[in-house]
């Protein structure tokens, strides 16, 4: 179920890349149960955009050659 919120959130351009990933780098210390859960559930949204990420920054250097 996270997933497909993060998806849409995502998609719908509600949360961006950068907030993702502070979520996920800086967990609220009063949530760290339901933070541990969500993060599980959600690994492979993040592998898909840490992915994505990382083929846009290559795209721009080679843009830039």
């Amino acid at each position: 179920m996270a997933r497909l919120l993060f998806d849409i959130f995502y998609d719908e351009e509600c949360v961006s890349e950068d907030a993702f990933f502070e979520w996920l780098k800086h967990p609220d210390q009063s949530e760290t149960e339901g933070h541990a859960v969500v993060e599980i559930s959600t690994k492979d949204f993040f592998t898909w955009l840490q992915q994505a990420e990382t083929e846009v920054e290559e795209g721009e250097e080679e843009e830039g050659s």
